[in-house]
């Protein structure tokens, strides 16, 4: 008697183990929480791992995306011992802290600079404001380029609005060792260098990193790197 009453325990436990098995809706994969019902102790645990999975995911990915490394980078020097302004009584880049700034350098009497007038003035009209300045650095190439008149009624006529800088004793062209007309740098809103290009063209290419650094934060979290210096 006692062995069949053994037997038949056996033969039920074996039935049980078969029934979860089988039964889909017992597998932790289909495991859903449903809006009419409490959830039970195991479904809550499968929600709570899947969202802690997520949110992992998305720490790393902002991890990658923003923490940026710009020890490789050159912090912009201080725009200082200008001769002249023109659109602002004064300007500084510690003034644009926290902006993404476009330091551009030309003069009034180069053909290519006045090409490039057009896409900066476009630049500024849509991208100016918080974030974003242009600081336009007029450097002469001759004497009669040096009369802020003179620069005064160029930037009246190619219908410039952002500041103009003038910089006769080459001051700003030397602290950022350009030796170019015209020439574009990008700096981010912390301060470093991101992005510089000669000459014309490549117009496409700068306003997508204006946009680029527009979108990044105004801090770089968990950054430790040492910037360069710019000499």
């Amino acid at each position: 008697m006692k062995v069949s009453i053994i037997f038949v325990g056996i033969i039920g436990l074996a039935i049980s183990l078969l029934s979860y098995s089988v039964d889909p809706s017992l597998n932790l994969e289909n495991v859903k929480i449903s809006s009419t019902s409490s959830p039970t102790i195991m479904q809550v645990s499968a929600a709570t791992s899947l969202t802690k999975m997520k949110t992992e995911t998305n720490d790393k990915y902002y991890e990658t995306q923003f923490k940026l490394d710009k020890s490789q980078f050159i912090r912009a020097p201080e725009i200082s011992q200008a001769t002249g302004f023109v659109n602002t009584d004064t300007v500084t880049l510690a003034d644009l802290k926290g902006k993404v700034v476009l330091v551009h350098f030309w003069t009034y009497t180069c053909i290519n600079c006045i090409n490039t007038v057009p896409y900066l003035n476009e630049w500024y009209q849509k991208y100016a404001g918080e974030e974003f300045e242009i600081l336009g650095i007029h450097t002469p190439e001759f004497e009669f380029e040096k009369n802020l008149n003179n620069v005064k009624d160029a930037v009246q006529k190619f219908e410039i609005k952002y500041p103009v800088i003038q910089d006769n004793n080459y001051d700003i062209w030397n602290s950022f060792g350009n030796k170019y007309w015209p020439r574009d740098y990008l700096i981010d809103n912390e301060g470093y260098i991101r992005y510089n290009h000669i000459g014309e063209g490549g117009y496409d290419q700068t306003e997508n990193m204006i946009q680029s650094l527009i979108k990044e934060p105004d801090s770089n979290i968990g950054f430790n790197g040492t910037a360069k210096s710019i000499a």
